[in-house]
């Protein structure tokens, strides 16, 4: 009954990817949490580690805490970026700290045999987050997708020197086309339930390229299935 773990590490992105209702007095959307716990049923536990508001630099500092208190880890994601690509303000991690606090949960997962995804940020629409925020917007903390693209491409490059999969949300919301991209966030930063099913889709198309071994579809099914159960229980375990 011991259950190898799934860690989705990030930040809010991640600490919000079990709310279906992520619009009040609104209809349920797609959950990326609740996703991969169906698909990895009696086969993965998911443990959920994200933190509103953080970046790469306190992140790294968390990751160490979780493993000392998480066992049986085998895959994770690195979901960081979209504070650190702040033009100012507390959350800005310039771009060579960046990596190389993304670089150090690579190695510091890898000291524990656990298999790295790093995801890259997607999209902002100014227009609406602007105006969500206007007390941090005034006072520079801004966030432009042209910085995110910068901050992608360079987990991009990292993930390819470490031969690692990489999550690339940039490219695949900007491939909606036109302003449809738009519709996968909430309120300008983040994602809706169809911007989680683009991430939830991009990270199965990761795994099955690289850790095929964990994809949902080639693990086994915990437990005897009910109707090949005997009456007194007997075989359950075999």
């Amino acid at each position: 009954m011991e259950y190898k773990k799934f860690l989705i590490f990030g930040d809010s992105i991640t600490e919000f990817a079990f709310n279906v209702r992520p619009i009040e007095d609104d209809k349920d959307q797609y959950a990326l949490g609740a996703a991969l716990v169906n698909e990895y049923t009696r086969k993965m536990d998911i443990v959920q580690r994200g933190f509103k508001g953080y970046t790469s630099r306190w992140a790294v500092k968390v990751l160490s805490e979780i493993l000392k208190n998480e066992s049986n880890i085998v895959m994770a994601t690195i979901f960081f970026g979209a504070n650190d690509a702040c033009l100012a303000g507390p959350q800005r991690v310039p771009l060579p700290e960046f990596i190389d606090n993304i670089s150090q949960m690579v190695s510091l997962m890898k000291v524990h045999h656990i298999c790295p995804i790093i995801v890259g940020p997607g999209l902002v629409d100014r227009e609406k987050w602007d105006k969500a925020k206007p007390e941090e917007i005034a006072i520079g903390y801004v966030r432009t997708n042209e910085n995110f693209a910068v901050y992608s491409d360079a987990l991009a490059k990292l993930a390819d020197e470490e031969s690692l999969p990489f999550v690339d949300l940039n490219k695949a919301f900007r491939e909606k086309g036109d302003d449809s991209w738009r519709n996968l966030l909430t309120d300008g930063l983040h994602f809706s339930g169809e911007g989680y099913k683009i991430f939830h889709d991009e990270l199965m198309k990761a795994i099955e390229a690289f850790y095929p071994q964990y994809h949902p579809r080639n693990m086994q099914y915990k437990l005897t299935d009910w109707r090949d159960v005997l009456d007194d229980g007997s075989n359950i375990m075999s």
